[in-house]
């Protein structure tokens, strides 16, 4: 399980932030990007194309609102 790093986010009225339901996949795709690794190296570990991998991470931006693979390495450092 992840939790993203949303002390940088803006929040209206001290409300948590939205939580944001990822697939399973979506999850260890992440996984391997928090990690460091490459879309190659991730579906290799996966046992996936590089092509569904970065499918599945274009859905993580998506739905985090995010437009960087950087951006996603902050929110989900360990």
């Amino acid at each position: 399980m992840f939790k993203a790093d949303t002390a940088g986010s803006t929040r209206s009225r001290g409300k948590p932030p939205p939580v944001v339901k990822l697939s399973p996949a979506e999850a260890a795709a992440v996984a391997g990007v928090a990690r460091g690794l490459s879309n190659r190296e991730i579906a290799d570990e996966l046992g996936k194309s590089p092509a569904t991998v970065k499918n599945q991470l274009v859905s993580v931006y998506r739905k985090l609102g995010v437009n960087s693979r950087i951006r996603l390495m902050v929110l989900f450092r360990p």
